[in-house]
C-alpha cells in the first residue's frame, strides 16, 4: 500500500515539473530591425502577460484543489458524530455509510496532507506569479501555518487516539485555518 502512495505522489511532482517547465520557457526575440522592434515588444509583452495569467490560474486550481481535498477530510467528524442519527434516519443507506466512514478513517491522513501539499503549492505558485503579498496572501499563509501545526497534532493524534485534548487542538487549529480560508477567498 505505500508504495501505492509513493507512486502516486511521484506521478503528482513529475505532472507539476513538467508543468513549470512547459510554462516557464521564455521567448527570445534577436532581431536586429529597429524599425519592427516596437512590435516585437508588444508581442513579447503580450505574450509575458499570457505566462502570467497562466501561472495564476494554475495557482488558482490549485487552491481550489486544496479546498476540493481538505472538504472529504474536515466531514470525517461531524459524520461520525452524526452515525446513530444517520443510520436510524436511513436504515437503507447503513451499509454505504459505515462502508464511507470506513474509507474515510483509512485515508484521512493522506488526503489531509495531499490538502496541505496544495496548499503549498498553490501558495508559491501564486507568489510567484503575482509578485507581491498583500493582506489577502497574509491570511492565506496565517491559514497554512495553523494547518501545519494542526497536521502535527493530527500526526500526535494518530499514535494516541484516546487523547481528547491533542484531538480538540486538531479540530479547533483547522476550523480556525478555515477560517482564515474562508477570509482569504473573499
Amino acid at each position: 500500500m505505500k508504495k501505492w502512495i509513493l507512486a502516486m505522489l511521484s506521478v503528482s511532482v513529475l505532472c507539476l515539473l513538467v508543468y513549470f517547465v512547459i510554462g516557464q520557457a521564455e521567448n527570445v526575440f534577436a532581431d536586429d530591425d529597429k524599425a519592427n522592434f516596437h512590435e516585437h515588444d508588444e508581442k513579447y509583452e503580450k505574450h509575458r502577460e499570457r505566462e502570467e495569467g497562466a501561472a495564476e490560474e494554475g495557482g488558482k486550481l490549485l487552491g481550489w484543489g486544496a479546498v476540493s481535498a481538505a472538504l472529504p477530510a474536515g466531514v470525517l467528524l461531524p459524520l461520525r458524530r452524526k452515525v446513530k442519527w444517520i443510520t436510524k434516519t436511513f436504515p437503507d443507506a447503513k451499509r454505504f455509510f459505515v462502508s464511507l466512514l470506513k474509507l474515510l478513517t483509512k485515508w484521512h491522513m493522506f488526503i489531509g496532507a495531499a490538502a496541505f501539499a496544495l496548499v503549498i503549492a498553490h501558495g508559491i505558485l501564486m507568489y510567484f506569479s503575482e509578485g507581491e503579498l498583500e493582506i489577502r496572501e497574509y491570511l492565506g499563509i496565517i491559514a497554512a501555518a495553523f494547518m501545519g501545526i494542526a497536521a502535527v497534532f493530527g500526526a500526535i493524534l494518530a499514535k494516541n487516539k484516546a487523547n481528547s485534548s491533542v484531538r480538540s487542538a486538531h479540530v479547533g487549529l483547522l476550523f480556525t485555518a478555515g477560517i482564515f480560508i474562508i477570509f482569504h477567498m473573499l
